[in-house]
């Protein structure tokens, strides 16, 4: 009876081995899913936030004034 109980236990090994192996792959790819859908919400929200600030603000362009341009090497010893 002992040889029959651990060759059916040394049969069952791989297949408790698969079925961990498979739960843990759906399990991850649930926790991956989650994490993509909330970095997706998260910045759609961001997207949306700036451009709203940049249509209702916009930057505004330096005004560049006119003047000269004083030329230099940088020879620092």
């Amino acid at each position: 009876m002992n040889i029959k109980l651990q060759r059916i236990i040394g049969q069952l090994i791989p297949f408790i081995l698969i079925g961990i192996i498979i739960a843990f792959s759906i399990g991850l790819l649930v926790i991956f899913s989650y994490v993509l859908m909330w970095g997706l919400l998260i910045g759609a929200v961001i997207w949306v936030t700036i451009t709203v600030k940049n249509y209702f603000f916009p930057r505004q362009s330096p005004v560049k004034t006119p003047g000269r341009v004083i030329e230099h090497e940088d020879d620092i010893k």
